[in-house]
């Protein structure tokens, strides 16, 4: 019996995994160019996108958990869910954090990395929705982040940069730091947690546990950055709020 739903798990694994590209390609030749014909301005066209694709996320999501591939447990959801122009940082502990954060939030960008600009499935859906490109110059990104929180957009930052290293220690960027300095806004930390683990960096999509994967979403309490902007020495502030994120997501406290 146990056999039979690994079997079955791992078959819906793959087809959601099928799915989820086959869906990007989908809206990348439909919906978006429709937008495009007859939504001329440029901002509203990528807010109508961000709607999109929050829906097309939590159908993924559904899809994933209606056949028994993940379970998803958020705390604080509702919190989340309000948030506007708010930059949204958690640890990155697999392959589908942002899509799982995505699904529960609205007007949502994220800084996305330059190859996946040249997937054919992704890169419409990419471009729709305005995310922004990771190979940029560091003040630049830093920039454009700042002008996507200050037009009331929420921000999906890993301070990682990338997925965890398994068995590595966490070192967090302080580009997450800088960016909520430049703009001047409210952080949201988000804890993710997945056990057992699966999706792991390095591991492949057909590698699945022996039991379903649990997702555990903490939402947390607003980091306000005001005693930090208070400091004048932008270098020391950015450390210290950097600090900060790092007890809150690492640390748990």
């Amino acid at each position: 019996m146990r056999r039979i739903e690994y079997v079955t798990r791992l078959l819906c694994t793959g087809l959601s995994f099928a799915f989820f590209g086959i869906g990007g390609l989908l809206l990348s030749l439909t919906a978006f160019p429709l937008m495009n014909l007859f939504v001329r301005d440029r901002a509203r066209r990528a807010h109508y996108a961000q709607w999109l694709v929050q829906k097309a996320f939590r159908l993924h999501v559904l899809f994933m958990t209606a056949f028994g591939v993940i379970r998803v447990e958020v705390r604080g959801g509702d919190a989340l869910a309000s948030d506007t122009g708010t930059l949204v940082v958690a640890n990155h502990p697999t392959l589908i954090d942002v899509v799982l954060l995505m699904s529960v939030m609205r007007r949502t960008q994220c800084i996305v990395k330059a190859q996946l600009w040249r997937n054919p499935f992704m890169r419409g859906v990419i471009a729709a929705a305005g995310y922004i490109r990771n190979d940029d110059q560091p003040e630049k990104l830093i920039d454009d982040c700042a002008a996507v929180l200050a037009e009331g957009n929420n921000l999906v930052v890993f301070p990682e940069g990338s997925r965890t290293v398994p068995g590595a220690p966490v070192k967090f960027q302080r580009g997450a730091a800088n960016i909520a300095l430049k703009a001047r806004a409210p952080i949201r930390p988000v804890t993710i947690s997945c056990e057992p683990p699966t999706l792991k960096k390095g591991q492949k999509w057909y590698e699945i546990p022996a039991t379903r994967a649990v997702f555990t979403i903490a939402v947390g309490s607003l980091i306000e950055i005001d005693s930090f902007i208070e400091d004048a020495n932008q270098s020391k502030a950015a450390r210290r709020l950097n600090s900060r994120l790092s007890e809150v997501l690492v640390g748990g406290k």
